[in-house]
C-alpha cells in the first residue's frame, strides 16, 4: 500500500469533493482498498490519474461506465482485438476467420449456410415490402432466426457460437438480392445484396475490409446494451435485439448515411463545397467527422479509405469524394472517422445510402457474440444504475 493516496489525496488529485470521488467507486469507474485500520479507504495513484484523463475528456453530463474485458483494446491511433492488429488482419483476413478469432474459436470452415436458412431468409423477403429498410429486414432476421431455435436458451460457449453463425447468414440472406447471386463467403453474398452492376474482386475485397475493421470497438453504446441484456441472461438472439435498437440512432450505425448523401449531392450539382456546406446547415455537424474516442486520427478510417481509393481509382466521382474529404480536414479540427469511408464506398458501389448501415449491422453482430460470451461468464445481474431523482 505505500505509495497509495488516502480518499483526501485521492479527491484532491481528481478535483472533486470526497461525495464524488466515492460515487465514482460505485459506479465502477474506481476501485478501492480498505486499509490496515479498516476503516479508511486507498487508491491506486495510477488508476486514479487514467480516470482523471478520462474525466479531462469527458461532458459534466456523460454517464462512465468500465468494464474489464479481453476482446478489444481501443486507443487513439490504436485498435487491437485480442491481442492482434486489428488494420492488420482486416488486409489479410475473411470476416469468417476474424470473427472466430475475436469468438476464440479455431477457424472454422463449416461457415456454409443451411436449407433451413435460405427457407428462412425467402420467408422474411416475402413478408416485407421491397421499399422495407435494410434495418428492419435485418431486425426481422433476428427475431425470425430466435423463434425458430428451441435451444436459444442454451449459454454455453459452443451452443453460442453456432447460433451467431447461424444469426450471420440468416441476416445477410434476408436482404433482397440486387445484382447475381454469389456464393462463397459472406462478404461476396453480401455484395450481391448491396451492389447492383459489375464489379472486381478487388471492390469486393474492400467489403470484407470493411467488415473486419467494423467488427468491435470496445464498449460502444449499442455493445453496453448487449451486455447489460447479457447480464440478466438474454439468450443471444435478444442480446443482439438490443443492440440493433440502440444501433439505429443517427450518431452511431447510421452515421456513414448523412456521408453517402454529401456526395450525391456533389455529383449531382457538380459542387463538393455546396454539397458539404449544405450537410453542415442540416446536421449541425460535419459527416463523417469526429469521435467521442479518437482525438488525433481513427486508424480504421485511413486503412479503409486507401483500399477504397484504390479500388475505385478510375470512379468519375472519386475526386469529388476527395475534395470533399480535403475540404472537410481543412475546416475541421476532429479527425476523420471510418464513417467516412464507409460512406465513400457505398456511394462509388451504386448501393443505396443506408447500405452502411445495414454492414456496420452485420459486422457489429458478430462482435455483440464475442460480449455476450464474455458476459455469460461473469456474474449474473451486475449491471445496477441508480438514479438521482430530481422531481417534485
Amino acid at each position: 500500500m505505500d505509495g497509495w493516496l488516502t480518499s483526501a489525496e485521492a479527491a484532491a488529485r481528481l478535483g472533486v469533493k470526497r461525495a464524488t470521488l466515492y460515487s465514482y467507486v460505485s459506479r465502477g469507474l474506481l476501485q478501492r482498498v480498505v486499509d490496515s485500520d479498516g476503516r479508511s479507504s486507498r487508491f491506486d495513484p495510477e488508476e486514479v490519474d487514467r480516470l482523471r484523463s478520462r474525466s479531462g475528456r469527458r461532458r459534466e453530463d456523460e454517464i462512465g461506465v468500465l468494464v474489464s474485458t479481453g476482446i478489444t483494446q481501443v486507443a487513439d491511433g490504436d485498435l487491437r482485438v485480442r491481442g492482434r492488429d486489428l488494420i492488420g488482419l482486416a488486409a489479410e483476413t475473411r470476416f469468417e476467420d476474424a470473427v472466430d478469432w475475436v469468438w476464440g474459436a479455431e477457424p472454422d470452415t463449416e461457415w456454409s449456410t443451411s436449407d433451413e436458412a435460405e427457407e428462412l431468409s425467402r420467408q422474411i423477403q416475402g413478408l416485407l415490402p421491397d421499399s422495407a429498410p435494410m434495418m428492419d429486414r435485418l431486425r426481422v432476421a433476428v427475431s425470425i432466426a430466435s423463434a425458430t431455435d428451441p435451444l436459444r436458451n442454451d449459454l454455453s460457449t459452443s451452443s453460442v457460437r453456432a447460433a451467431g453463425r447461424r444469426l450471420l447468414y440468416l441476416m445477410v440472406h434476408s436482404l433482397s438480392l440486387v445484382s447475381e447471386a454469389r456464393e462463397g463467403d459472406l462478404a461476396e453474398r453480401l455484395w450481391s445484396r448491396l451492389a447492383p452492376g459489375r464489379s472486381n474482386p478487388r471492390q469486393r475485397a474492400v467489403l470484407n475490409r470493411a467488415l473486419v475493421l467494423l467488427l468491435d470497438h470496445g464498449l460502444a453504446s449499442s455493445t453496453l446494451g448487449v451486455r447489460v441484456a447479457a447480464s440478466v441472461r438474454a439468450d443471444p438472439y435478444s442480446a443482439v435485439t438490443a443492440g440493433l435498437g440502440i444501433l439505429g440512432g443517427r450518431l452511431h450505425g447510421a452515421a456513414s448515411g448523412p456521408v453517402h448523401r454529401i456526395f450525391q449531392e456533389a455529383a449531382a450539382n457538380c459542387d463538393p463545397a455546396g454539397a458539404l456546406g449544405e450537410a453542415q446547415r442540416r446536421t449541425g455537424y460535419t459527416p463523417g467527422f469526429g469521435h467521442a474516442v479518437y482525438r488525433q486520427r481513427d486508424p480504421r478510417c485511413s486503412a479503409l479509405m486507401e483500399a477504397v481509393a484504390g479500388a475505385w481509382a478510375s470512379h468519375e466521382h472519386l475526386p469529388k469524394v476527395l475534395t470533399v474529404q480535403s475540404l472537410a480536414s481543412e475546416r475541421t479540427a476532429a479527425p476523420a472517422t471510418v464513417d467516412f469511408p464507409l460512406g465513400t464506398m457505398t456511394f462509388l458501389a451504386g448501393m443505396r445510402p443506408e447500405a452502411g448501415e445495414a454492414v456496420f449491422a452485420i459486422a457489429r453482430t458478430a462482435g455483440w457474440i464475442a460480449h455476450a460470451l464474455e458476459e455469460y461468464d461473469e456474474d449474473p445481474v451486475r449491471f445496477r444504475f441508480r438514479a438521482h431523482y430530481i422531481g417534485d
